[in-house]
């Protein structure tokens, strides 16, 4: 009995158990907080590996802007060594003719000069010289005679000349066809290191091109981001300058203000100066009367000519302005380039499309310029430092004004002028800006203005 009382007891223990354990458990503030404390962790590791992926697409497309500048380069580099080969084989080919003519001609005039001198041994029947002019019959033959040994001899002495003329051509003739050997292999060595260093550069071109194009999402966020910013330089550069247009409007309104009010002063003072004049003239053609107390004549004050006002600033800028568009202009062509040394243009000016990201445009403004890390930018031509801003993806931004004309140098770090500053041509700009997180690569981007209008900046550098 005692046993079933227990068992029915443990029996019910057990179900109230399972009871308890199936029940729902309630949650209480510290389990929400720590819920949502997870999931914020969640989103920000989200977010961070996003972010990681991004920065890792923009490092990648930056990878194959510069293999594909350097794959540009190569090809320029083939097609010239290509040219010069080819020059070289038609030199080889016209010397190895040159060469087999002259060979040729040599055989023949050492020939002929042989023939000539065993047909006079012929005639002459071995005699020598002496013996065959002392054998002549009279004195006129021994004469005659000795006019046919000079002419012989002189014939003879201008074959063998014409023979060591013909030798020495011969001989630069093959010493100019080695050089033009060693030309072509070193020409032949030249285009076979570009062919193979252009094969592995389009290898890791579509090895990117491959990794790009499985990233998608996180691709078209990046071309959107630098979009976005490039269009956030446009905006703030064509703000700047229809500011600096607008306080230039002013400054040339206030100049021509300025020379109207002088003018008008000019024509009143010359008009009371006439006024002055007839009223004197007048005065002494008066007729004369009884002779009367003379009363004093009030001093008159001399008039005072308004003192010329000083030159205004924005005047000697104006004529600044019109004195260095000129020369900028008379420049095309010829301006230094912004960068010295070593360096590789990775993104020309205009509107195209991607050459390995189909259905990708690039609209660039400028030209981007790659170069080492450590690098400075300078001034293409020598101007006044209008404006100096910050953008992300750019950094500061330096503007030089040439007149009309403006450069735009964009990438800038460590800045070596200041707003207002004059600076020469060749002059540094700062140090250009080395991304630590992309292998430091170097760049700098770079525009050319007419005040609003764009231009291409590769028509204007060298």
């Amino acid at each position: 009995m005692l046993r079933r009382i227990i068992t029915g007891l443990l029996l019910v223990l057990l179900a109230v158990s399972v009871a308890v354990d199936a029940a729902p458990r309630r949650r209480t503030s510290k389990d929400v907080k720590r819920e949502k404390q997870k999931t914020e962790q969640q989103i920000a590791r989200t977010r961070k590996q996003i972010q990681e992926n991004d920065r890792e697409t923009g490092r990648q497309l930056d990878r194959l802007q510069s293999i594909e500048a350097n794959m540009a380069l190569r090809s320029d580099t083939i097609i010239r060594v290509q040219m010069r080969l080819d020059s070289v084989n038609r030199a080889i080919a016209v010397f190895n003719d040159s060469i087999a003519r002259l060979e040729e001609r040599s055989a023949a005039l050492k020939a002929s000069y042989g023939k000539t001198a065993r047909a006079i041994r012929t005639r002459r029947q071995g005699m020598s010289d002496m013996a065959f002019i002392f054998s002549a019959k009279s004195f006129g033959q021994a004469w005659r005679r000795i006019r046919y040994l000079r002419e012989i001899a002189g014939a003879a002495d201008r074959q063998a000349l014409r023979i060591e003329e013909s030798q020495k051509q011969l001989a630069q003739a093959k010493k100019h066809l080695d050089v033009l050997k060693d030309t072509h292999s070193t020409a032949l060595a030249r285009l076979n290191t570009a062919q193979s260093a252009l094969r592995t550069e389009k290898l890791a071109a579509d090895k990117l091109v491959k990794n790009l194009r499985s990233q998608g999402k996180s691709l078209s966020r990046e071309l959107d981001r630098r979009r976005w910013q490039a269009q956030e330089l446009q905006r703030e550069l064509d703000r700047i300058i229809e500011q600096e247009i607008r306080a230039a409007e002013e400054r040339r309104r206030k100049e021509e203000a300025e020379k109207k009010r002088r003018a008008e002063e000019q024509t009143r003072l010359e008009a009371e100066r006439k006024k002055k004049e007839e009223a004197d003239r007048q005065q002494k053609e008066k007729p004369s009367k009884p002779v009367e107390k003379p009363v004093e004549k009030p001093v008159e004050k001399p008039v005072s000519k308004p003192e010329k006002p000083e030159q205004p600033e924005y005047a000697s800028e104006a004529e600044a302005d019109r004195r260095l568009t000129g020369s900028f202009e008379s420049n095309k062509g010829k301006l230094l380039f912004p960068v010295a040394g070593r360096y590789t243009i990775v993104s020309n000016f205009g509107t195209y499309e991607h050459p390995e990201l189909s259905k990708v445009k690039v609209d660039n403004l400028g030209i981007d310029i790659e170069v080492p890390s450590g690098a400075k930018a300078r001034a293409v031509y020598e101007g006044v430092v209008s404006s100096i801003f910050r953008l992300d993806g750019y950094h500061n931004i330096v503007i030089v004004r040439h007149g009309k004309y403006l450069t735009v140098y964009a990438g800038i770090e460590a800045l070596a002028v200041k707003k207002g500053d004059k600076v020469k041509t060749g002059q540094t700009l700062g140090t250009i800006y080395s991304n630590p997180a992309d292998d430091n690569r170097t760049r700098l981007h770079f525009e050319i203005r007419l005040e609003k209008q764009k231009l291409n900046p590769s028509d204007w550098v060298r």
